[in-house]
């Protein structure tokens, strides 16, 4: 059982007092323009996790990279189908493109759990040409993958290119020191963070009452800090606000991180 130490309250009362709270079903979905340059982004980095495993010379190095590459598609495309759900909310222009984004991410995650990469990397390639789903629905997307998925398989998203990321960390932890990213950018990172905080709902099943308030407390703070981050992008806001926000984030990751990153 983990332990809920005094940190997490001083964390606690230090972003609820700095920020405001945001309900989770009042996030801003992702615009047109963030919603295709969130699909190029994973898109991307499936075809050069694939591309890395086509390089490799021996079958050693094949399945070496292949576990890495591998991990880093499956992230991929569960935080892709993440956003792409999230996106379905009974607007008929937007839903059935949403779905259809969807369905294949979830084609992704199958076929590079499989070791077929080239399946995944086809799947990747039509991305942008995919048909809207004729009859689009948000669906329980924790019943789309294994059971023994856990919070690090997802947030290998988050890691450095090298690893098949997106930065989303790093970036994060960054623009708290000094915020330079760009609206447009800040969105990204927003979407990703928001897609594992609706994993985080039922992906980490803590043992005993007082973990699995804890865990959810963690959870809901890293979503409302994220939520007041994106709202940073529709408004003019400084670089200070901006580092602020960027650092109500990250003070909410790390408080989490210590207590249940293993």
């Amino acid at each position: 059982m983990w332990r809920i130490p005094a940190r997490f309250w001083l964390v606690s009362s230090f972003l609820l007092a700095g920020m405001a709270f945001f309900c989770p079903a009042e996030a801003a979905d992702a615009t047109d323009d963030e919603f295709k340059a969130l699909v190029d982004q994973d898109a991307k980095l499936i075809a050069k996790a694939v591309e890395a495993v086509d390089k490799a010379t021996t079958a050693k190095d094949k399945k070496l990279v292949g576990k890495s590459a591998g991990s880093g598609i499956k992230s991929s495309a569960m935080i892709m189908a993440g956003y792409a759900n999230a996106r379905i909310t009974g607007n008929p222009a937007v839903d059935g493109k949403a779905a259809a984004i969807r369905d294949e991410a979830i084609k992704i995650y199958k076929a590079a759990a499989e070791g077929n990469f080239k399946a995944a990397a086809e799947a990747a390639k039509g991305l942008a040409d995919v048909k809207a789903s004729a009859n689009p629905k948000k669906i329980d997307l924790f019943k789309q993958f294994p059971t023994d998925v856990t919070s690090k398989d997802v947030m290998i998203n988050f890691m450095k290119p090298a690893q098949y990321g997106t930065n989303v960390e790093a970036d994060v932890i960054a623009n708290g020191k000094k915020a330079t990213a760009k609206p447009a950018d800040v969105a990204l990172i927003a979407h990703r963070l928001l897609a594992m905080g609706e994993y985080s709902k039922t992906i980490i099943k803590p043992v005993g009452a007082k973990d699995i308030a804890a865990w959810k407390e963690f959870n809901d703070k890293m979503i409302s800090t994220t939520e007041a981050l994106l709202a940073t992008t529709k408004k003019k806001t400084t670089a200070s606000d901006l580092a602020k926000a960027f650092t109500a984030v990250n003070a909410s990751c790390v408080a989490c991180h210590e207590d249940y990153k293993n």
